[in-house]
């Protein structure tokens, strides 16, 4: 009798939980798959919270800064990221990307997603063409995996964590994501310096309650600059604000056997890391010349997404080590060693 009871309860949760997941999205928005209570997390269960899935983003639109300035929807400080694709700027401002925590978009063959998780204040752009050429459109499943957003593809197929983009059940363990460098700024810095950004825009800002809780700068977060070992093992080399607080400065660390150096500057509000080759070197260049950042014994001029802007060079694009901003306590509690500089 008593299995008989805990089968019964077990049959009922399994039911609740697929009618909250449904409940939480609409049909047309989100397939749930009739075994996903069979699915195997590749984690700890105590680590998993949360459930149901959050509305999803394809078909984004986007407005000048101009016309989003005269939205009056953001402050200066209003945090946001920035994503270079060819000669264009796209901005994603955190006050209402919450609404979706992930924004599908094609660039020609190029398949994104850009993905910000409020609570680990992290923001990532992944690359939905899976290894298996199989090209996947992507959601926030509600989940959290140690307080840090579950991504998931729109048929809850495929579960990752989003900032170590690892596979944390049985059908995504394989599969690791890959990610294009994006640079978290501020609305300040876009309007001054990017003035031809392309700027994400809600399409029913008044109605989603988006600038209920802002999201400004964080000066206390860290850049972190991964080196990839096994599952939640990768090392992160972190760096704060802080020690770039006197113009344009530069780091160095030792990732996945290659030299990245750290380009950071906290009042133009920017992050990136490049891996750089033994015949080159390179100098940062005055604040007042950004977005161009750097210069080099070859005569080349780099802007701040790492792309050639004049000289021999002109044209190329600097390789990336995976790297992004996070809040402290997310860099220790999803991976395993973290190195501060």
């Amino acid at each position: 009798m008593k299995a008989m009871l805990y089968l019964i309860n077990m049959k009922s949760f399994f039911l609740c939980t697929l009618l909250l997941l449904v409940g939480c999205s609409t049909s047309n928005e989100v397939n749930i798959p009739d075994d996903i209570e069979t699915s195997i997390w590749c984690v700890s269960e105590d680590n998993i919270a949360g459930s149901g899935t959050y509305e999803l983003m394809d078909d984004p639109q986007y407005v000048s800064v101009t016309e989003m300035e005269t939205m009056d929807v953001l402050n200066e400080n209003s945090r946001m990221a920035l994503l270079n694709i060819d000669d264009k700027i796209y901005a994603y401002p955190y006050d209402y990307t919450n609404k979706y925590e992930v924004i599908n978009d094609s660039f020609g063959d190029l398949h994104l997603a850009f993905s910000y998780c409020p609570q680990t204040e992290s923001a990532r752009c992944f690359n939905r063409k899976l290894s298996d050429n199989q090209t996947i459109k992507m959601i926030a499943s509600g989940f959290l995996f140690k307080d840090n957003q579950v991504a998931s593809d729109s048929d809850l197929k495929y579960f990752w964590s989003q900032m170590s983009s690892e596979g944390l059940r049985e059908e995504s363990k394989e599969i690791r994501l890959s990610t294009v460098n994006i640079i978290e700024s501020a609305w300040s810095i876009v309007k001054d310096h990017f003035p031809n950004a392309l700027v994400f825009n809600h399409p029913d800002f008044v109605g989603c309650n988006c600038d209920e809780e802002p999201t400004p700068i964080n000066y206390n977060n860290q850049f972190g600059v991964i080196h990839e070992r096994n599952v939640f093992s990768d090392i992160t080399h972190l760096f704060n604000y802080d020690n770039f607080k006197n113009g344009i400065g530069l780091d160095y660390a030792i990732v996945n056997g290659k030299t990245a150096m750290v380009v950071g500057s906290k009042n133009k509000i920017f992050f990136n890391a490049f891996y750089i080759s033994s015949t080159m070197s390179f100098t940062p260049l005055n604040e007042d010349q950004f977005p161009n950042i750097l210069s080099d014994n070859e005569g080349n001029i780099w802007n701040a997404f790492g792309v050639a802007i004049e000289g021999p060079r002109l044209g190329e694009r600097l390789s990336n080590p995976k790297s992004y901003v996070a809040a402290p306590w997310a860099w220790k509690d999803i991976f395993e060693e973290t190195i501060i500089h």
